[in-house]
């Protein structure tokens, strides 16, 4: 991100990410923003020398994540706070953007899972309600900005249609088994951090923790396509074991 002047600010992107992703972030953070979620909508995509880009609004604040290494004694509070956006952000319709299902199926089949336990989970998958609520895809502490007109969601790049408990299963994934430290003392914390987030949600959208369950087993094994292993790996692959047999899709193992 580099501030530009005038109260704007331009994110580039590396070569490797997609045009179609570029724009569907910038799309996502439009639709976002006309939905009351709050956010910065992108004012248009800019190239500069040769590199692609979005121009936002410059967001004056920090992520989450920085400001509770700033304030550890107020970290409950400030997960509650997400919990309670990410709920009213579900409140809000996705739109014509992608089907969160489709996506999901598709990250499957093209996953490293063996082919039985693929097709096992997308007709498992097809017997999940489809929702039609606007889902982020990459809700955690590094994506959700305090600001002055408080917290804001940032990155739209993963958003869909889709049910709010498969985006809540989403960001418990991304907040215990992301990148980042993974030492037992943090890994306590992640844990902690997950659950918290998840409950505050969970008490403010009306999905409950069997919907979560439901959604567990797909949403995980379709995070195998693209999850970076560097951290937590073996952590990972018993929760996702946990879940793909106690929803009776299989065994991973």
């Amino acid at each position: 991100m580099f501030d530009i002047g005038g109260g704007q600010a331009l994110k580039l992107f590396r070569g490797s990410v997609s045009d179609e992703m570029i724009a569907r972030e910038a799309d996502a953070s439009v639709h976002a923003a006309a939905c009351g979620v709050p956010t910065a909508a992108a004012i248009g995509q800019h190239n500069h020398n040769g590199q692609r880009g979005i121009v936002y609004p410059r967001l004056e604040g920090v992520t989450v994540m920085d400001w509770i290494r700033h304030n550890p004694m107020r970290a409950g509070w400030a997960l509650n706070q997400m919990g309670e956006v990410h709920a009213a952000m579900h409140r809000a319709k996705g739109g014509t953007l992608r089907l969160l299902k489709q996506v999901l199926a598709t990250d499957i089949a093209y996953g490293p899972a063996p082919n039985a336990l693929q097709s096992a989970a997308i007709a498992y998958l097809e017997t999940l309600p489809d929702g039609d609520a606007l889902t982020h895809g990459d809700f955690h502490l590094g994506n959700v900005m305090m600001t002055p007109q408080g917290m804001m969601v940032i990155d739209w790049s993963k958003a869909a249609a889709g049910h709010p408990a498969a985006d809540a299963v989403r960001s418990e994934m991304l907040m215990r088994f992301g990148t980042g430290p993974c030492d037992w003392v943090t890994n306590l914390w992640r844990d902690w951090a997950a659950r918290q987030l998840c409950r505050s949600h969970t008490a403010s959208s009306g999905v409950s923790a069997s919907d979560i369950d439901a959604w567990r087993p797909v949403v995980a094994l379709a995070w195998l396509r693209a999850r970076d292993a560097t951290g937590r790996t073996r952590a990972f692959r018993r929760y996702l074991e946990r879940a793909l047999r106690g929803s009776g899709i299989g065994s991973i193992a």
